[in-house]
């Protein structure tokens, strides 16, 4: 499935929009070329979705880290939690277009912060300390200058409160050594609800659109991202793809015919794919 969507945004990316499948996941959503998806159907399915894995990377080439994109080509990195590594798919996209090697620092329970988890999350004691090596290993690697970073903005942390969590993500921030100078957050996607992948099997077997029929009100799906706010405050780029996600009310779970999570609030794969054109779009506004 992911192979598939691969070859139609390989068209996508590559700027051939007659030749590329029209309102495919995310495309469907695309503000800059309107389209209307009316397929009942869904990829994967809930329980295809449940049994598969993220896309492949390459370990071992430097600790800690997976490697997807272009061997030998500029080495980019991604840090954060698990909602670093559900983008995955999508970075891919974008390190193939760029000529990129993504390298992945993504620790699940762990964000990029210097704010320290709640005891209840796995590793939380280490967490600080680990994103402390991750910055020592950028700075004793300064060709490394462009730099991504995605958490996930619902995690229980040891202080309640977002100031708490904003000023730990902003003192990571800036941490990060002088030879990074491209600084790209990528905003939190919503979470569906723990019934969303049941009400999606309804659906389709009603014959209903699954995405309308099970839609999330987006201030239940789209919560304040902490790390959004301290790029903001440190004037850093931000990319914000909640609208590929969500209308002005809803959020849904199936976009372009594509189921959009693989639980409550980790990209599936297949979405992510799509997605990668429109960070590479960002990314090359941005200069």
């Amino acid at each position: 499935m992911i192979a598939a969507l691969a070859v139609a945004l390989s068209l996508l990316v590559a700027g051939s929009a007659e030749a590329a499948p029209k309102c495919v996941g995310a495309a469907a959503r695309d503000p800059e070329q309107r389209c209307v998806s009316t397929t009942k159907k869904v990829t994967p399915t809930p329980d295809e979705a449940a049994i598969t894995p993220n896309v492949a990377c390459t370990r071992g080439e430097v600790a800690d880290a997976c490697a997807v994109g272009v061997a030998g080509g500029e080495t980019v990195a991604i840090l954060g939690d698990s909602h670093a590594a559900h983008w995955r798919a999508a970075m891919e996209v974008v390190a193939k277009r760029k000529r990129w090697r993504v390298l992945e620092f993504a620790r699940p329970h762990c964000p990029f912060s210097f704010a320290t988890p709640a005891p209840t999350e796995a590793g939380a004691s280490d967490c600080v300390a680990y994103n402390q090596r991750v910055i020592g290993w950028l700075a004793a690697n300064p060709t490394v200058t462009k730099v991504f970073v995605s958490n996930n903005a619902r995690l229980p942390m040891a202080v309640k409160g977002m100031d708490y969590r904003r000023d730990g993500d902003v003192q990571a921030l800036q941490a990060l050594p002088a030879s990074v100078t491209s600084l790209f957050v990528l905003r939190d996607p919503p979470t569906d609800r723990a019934t969303s992948h049941d009400c999606v099997r309804r659906a389709v077997r009603r014959k209903q659109a699954p995405g309308p029929a099970c839609a999330v009100p987006r201030s239940r799906a789209l919560v304040r991202d902490p790390t959004v706010l301290a790029a903001q405050q440190l004037g850093k780029h931000v990319i914000d793809l909640s609208d590929f996600f969500c209308s002005k009310r809803v959020c849904y779970p199936v976009v372009g015919g594509v189921l959009v999570h693989k639980d409550q609030d980790h990209l599936t794969q297949d979405f992510a794919a799509t997605l990668g054109p429109f960070i590479l779009r960002a990314v090359d506004r941005a200069g």
